[in-house]
Parts: C-alpha cells; structure tokens; sequence
C-alpha cells in the first residue's frame, strides 16, 4: 500500500472512531468484546467533557475485584464466585503511561497487588471539544469450560473530573459520572443526575465471548448463559477515590 493510501485508510479510521463515539456520547472502551484468551491493546475513550465549556483533568477507573462483586446469570443473583465462570479473572488489566492529556496517573492495586482500576490527571488535559483515548493492555480471562456461561459482561466504573470537589459537589460541570445507579455509594450516578427508571446506562462495559469451537459448551448447557459481573458498593467506595503517595487527591 501506497503512502497516499495508507494515510487515507488511516484518516478515514480515525473519522470512523470519532462518529461512534460522539453517537454513544459517553466514556467507553473503543473495543468493548473480545474472545476469551485475547490481549489487545484498548482504550478507555472520554467522549465528551462536562459541558461545552469545561475541560477535563481527570478520569478515575474501577474493574469489578471479583471478590465481594455481584454476579448476575441471566439477570438473576448468583451466590457463588466468579471462579464459577472464569479461570483467571483478576489482574487482567494493565495502564500503559502516556502524558498526551495527563501528567499523572497510576494503577490502583488491591491487597495482593492486582490491578482493580487506574487514574489519570493533572497536565492540560482535555478541551471540551475534543475526545481523550487512555491506553490500557487488557486480557480476556478465560471462561470456565464446565460452566455454562456463553459470554461475561464485566461493568467498568468510571468517573470524568473537570472540577476537583467533594462528594457533595458533584453536579453538571464537575463530573460525568459513568456509574452504576442504585449501588448504595456516593458515586452512584442517580444521586446526582436523572436516570430513567429501569435502566442503568452508566458503566463502561467489557463482554468476554467464549470461544464455542475451541471451549464448547457441555452437552447440558443447552443455548448456554449470559453473566455478568458488577463492583461491591465496598470496592467502589475503597477503589474510586484517586490517591498518590498515601494522600487522597479527590474527592476533598
């Protein structure tokens, strides 16, 4: 291919990236499934700054532990793991560093060192009329192959800063707050803004497919399961704060 062809190809992807995004409008992984066993290289896309005006500084970001996470099949709870599922859920994220919007940023590890989110922040960050794309090194863990899941949804909690303040000053212009509603934390995104009921539209998400043709499903599965993973009220409210060097930097 042509230098003239390569660059149009090029120009004409990122053209096509803009348009998706700017129609979700939300913060979202540019590449939302994968087949179980697959690394890639991901994005975490902030589409949209607070408002028109405001320019974004940060972002923080959560992946369900797994731990105390809720675990939904078919839309009902599920009592059991995540182990019921997954061979290797956990740690299956990774930040790569890049300062072309933020100065600062770091993973945020649990007790035994794996990564449950990241953040970003400081330096000019984001005018409000452009997109901000965070670079992360993301494996799909491998399904159970005794369970019956077809596919896994993990929920991604994510909040955009353009204003630093406490809990109680979040509102249209400080946050975009990309959260699960209802989840009993003050970052849940009904408690500062409308959400219509029956939904729950905040969360990024990251779908796991298994692999029917190199791990079938057992012969009793039948059409197989849809599960799907959230966070703990208690992880959010450990893991979403941005912290550097034992302070915390937000909330106030």
């Amino acid at each position: 291919m042509n230098n003239k062809k390569l660059l149009t190809c090029a120009v004409t992807g990122v053209m096509m990236i803009g348009l998706g995004q700017n129609a979700l409008a939300h913060t979202r992984l540019n590449i939302p499934t994968a087949t179980e066993g697959e690394r890639s290289i991901n994005h975490v896309v902030i589409s949209h700054s607070c408002t028109d005006e405001t320019r974004t500084i940060g972002t923080s970001v959560v992946f369900p532990d797994g731990v105390d996470s809720t675990i939904l099949v078919d839309g009902v709870p599920h009592t059991g793991q995540i182990t019921d599922f997954m061979t290797n859920y956990g740690n299956n994220a990774q930040l790569i560093f890049d300062r072309s919007a933020f100065d600062f940023m770091d993973e945020k590890s649990d007790a035994n060192g794996n990564t449950v989110g990241f953040w970003a922040g400081g330096g000019p960050g984001m005018p409000a009329n452009l997109n901000v794309a965070t670079a992360i090194r993301l494996t799909a863990a491998n399904i159970e192959p005794t369970s019956c899941a077809t596919s896994v949804r993990v929920n991604i909690s994510i909040v955009d800063i353009c204003e630093v303040t406490g809990v109680d000053g979040f509102r249209d212009g400080t946050v975009e707050l990309w959260t699960h509603a209802g989840l009993g934390t003050p970052y849940d995104r009904d408690l500062h803004f409308a959400v219509d009921a029956g939904t729950d539209p905040g969360p990024a998400s990251f779908t796991i497919n298994r692999d029917l043709e190199n791990n079938p499903l057992p012969e009793n599965c039948g059409a197989g399961v849809a599960v799907e993973l959230k966070p703990s009220a208690a992880q959010i409210n450990r893991d979403m704060p941005i912290k550097q060097n034992g302070q915390q930097l937000w909330p106030k």
